[in-house]
């Protein structure tokens, strides 16, 4: 699959203070990818640096396989939504794009398609002005600002801040749709993890500036275990699960276990070895390592 953007050795230094230091991250055609770390941890600071709105202090990006430094013409099949656009307040959000279409010259009939896009065209803020707007609503038009072009090319920061949950679920509806019907690519921070895990292909965490983890999304779900709570504390639970053959054992405690994942059928027959041989259990679960798990893990401060 074709790389889109392409960060190699990318570092940005403020007095001394080194904010992002990136080797390597590429993100590939058509894909959704999530770009997370805490507050201060260099994300808006990287993609402002891709869109040249901050120097690199070093190292290069590629989009498209061109050189962000010698060809700015690659910012026209980009659309960002980094902070809110400077709106203004007294006209509508259609008048606000025609501002917008004015000064780019991309195709006018494109806004009130980009304004049904985004949840904006309804009869009743037609006229509302966007002093009138709700935080929600102005998300919703910071995003119509960054599609209206129609890019290629997505980077969202934060795209669902000020949303309700309705909001935030109709937002990542259509993200995906316009990655997976319209072919875009999007490079997404957030806070909100579980959106992420359900929208995004990859991922990257970045702490300190630092990228700490890249993976795949299914690779993360695919990580599943068996947890068993019962009374352990008289017997061998260990040398019983030896016996049963089988069964790998990640841990265990007088109250709990942890077994690699196995099938239905074979947790069934473990269950009933167990019950059979004397041990009282009183739960079986199986787990799986989210998002938030290794988010948490490795941002956590020491």
């Amino acid at each position: 699959m074709k790389n889109v953007i392409e960060l190699h050795n990318l570092s940005k230094v403020y007095k001394e203070v080194t904010t992002v230091d990136l080797e390597t991250i590429t993100v590939r055609e058509g894909e959704i990818y999530g770009f997370l770390g805490p507050n201060g941890a260099g994300k808006t600071t990287t993609m402002k640096m891709i869109l040249s709105l901050v120097t690199p202090t070093s190292g290069k990006i590629l989009v498209n396989g061109r050189d962000t430094k010698k060809d700015k013409t690659y910012l026209d099949q980009i659309g960002s939504m980094i902070e809110e656009p400077s709106y203004y307040p007294n006209l509508t959000g259609y008048e606000n794009l025609l501002v917008f279409q004015k000064m780019l010259g991309f195709d006018e009939e494109a806004i009130w398609p980009t304004l049904e896009l985004v949840g904006l065209s309804e009869e009743k803020n037609r006229k509302k002005l966007v002093k009138n707007y709700s935080l929600g609503m102005k998300q919703r038009l910071a995003l119509a600002f960054a599609l209206v072009k129609k890019p290629k090319i997505l980077l969202l920061d934060e795209p669902t801040n000020g949303l309700d949950p309705a909001g935030i679920h109709e937002i990542r509806e259509l993200i995906v749709k316009l990655a997976k019907e319209e072919g875009l690519t999007v490079f997404i921070s957030s806070h909100i993890l579980p959106e992420i895990e359900h929208i995004a292909d990859r991922v990257g965490i970045i702490n300190r500036g630092r990228l700490v983890y890249e993976g795949e999304i299914e690779a993360i779900k695919s990580n599943t275990w068996i947890e068993i709570g019962g009374d352990f504390s008289h017997q061998n639970i260990v040398q019983s699960l030896v016996e049963f053959d089988l069964v790998e054992v990640l841990g265990v405690s007088a109250s709990h276990v942890k077994l690699s994942n196995m099938e239905n059928s074979q947790l069934a027959d473990l269950v009933s070895y167990l019950t059979g041989n004397g041990y009282r259990i009183f739960r079986v679960v199986r787990e799986s390592e989210t998002l938030e798990d290794i988010f948490l893990s490795l941002t956590k401060e020491a």
